[in-house]
């Protein structure tokens, strides 16, 4: 998951006009948390065996490169075939004490452990832990370091398969950065690639594509198209062509992606990843071609 974030000496004073979320951006119905449990789907189960909407980020064995928590590629498999845990997320998560002789940096740091050892309903615990004591903190101040906690319990939910509250976070993340920065910011597209990968995992493809082209909008806008970030959104938006199997335009947005990594580096490493992610849209276009 990356560095933790680490406590600001200083907070943000001046706030953009209020964002709220667009008319598209349909309230995400969450089930109970004490529902949750981690993805059992097995790894190697082959395309045509799966429903549509697990089959990318499950099937693409090697990361591809995405835009979540710390700029790290967000993927169920991004830890191996045994990182997930059977542990459900209780509802106990809910319940936050406050130990003074804590603070929200020490405690994401827990988090981010657990997260990385697959122990995802103790992460997202420790996550609603650090939040609480950040807004005690800060006052209860909404600023760039209160967005990041909402990415980090995002990606812990995201990671243990509950899409649908991984996306609860990641809009509140979003909100509250474009209060901060507008739309033309770097962490504020970095969020709206979030809040796409969350929907592509729930199979509402239209909505996750809409946020990924808005999330290489303002990359291309600010960087230039050859650039680390618009990598990762060619390789997003070819992730969620790839999930709804129209796989000429995910090897379209895959080799983008590719070119892109090699014009920065031969030994670029997502290369790989890129090039698997391409030979399974291949597969994938080869077996639709001899069904029909």
């Amino acid at each position: 998951m990356g560095n933790c974030l680490h406590r600001e000496t200083t907070t943000e004073t001046t706030i953009a006009p209020r964002y709220e979320p667009p008319p598209e951006i349909v309230k995400v119905e969450v089930q109970p948390e004490s529902e949750i449990t981690q993805p059992q789907t097995p790894l190697n189960t082959p395309v045509r065996q799966r429903k549509v909407k697990q089959v990318s980020k499950l099937d693409l064995m090697f990361m591809g490169p995405t835009s979540t928590a710390d700029h790290k590629p967000h993927h169920h498999d991004s830890r191996g075939p045994n990182a997930h845990s059977t542990t459900s997320i209780s509802s106990s998560t809910t319940d936050i004490s406050i130990d003074p002789d804590e603070t929200s940096s020490s405690m994401c740091q827990i988090g981010d452990t657990h997260t990385k050892n697959g122990n995802y309903g103790e992460a997202v615990k420790c996550h609603k832990r650090a939040l609480a004591m950040h807004k005690k903190e800060s006052g209860g101040l909404q600023n760039e370091q209160t967005a990041k906690h909402y990415d980090k319990l995002g990606s812990a939910y995201h990671d243990s398969g509950a899409a649908n509250r991984a996306a609860t976070y990641y809009h509140k993340a979003l909100t509250i950065r474009m209060n901060l920065h507008g739309e033309d910011h770097m962490s504020t597209a970095r969020s709206l690639d979030k809040v796409g990968s969350a929907y592509a995992e729930l199979g509402d493809y239209d909505r996750a594509l809409n946020f990924h082209h808005k999330a290489k909008h303002v990359k291309k806008k600010l960087l230039g198209r050859e650039t680390e970030e618009t990598a990762k959104s060619f390789w997003n938006i070819g992730d969620v062509h790839y999930r709804k199997q129209d796989f000429d335009t995910a090897l379209t947005y895959f080799n983008k992606a590719k070119d892109v990594q090699e014009s920065i580096s031969e030994s670029h490493p997502d290369l790989i990843a890129s090039r698997k992610s391409i030979a399974l849209a291949q597969k994938g276009k080869g077996e639709a071609e001899n069904d029909t």
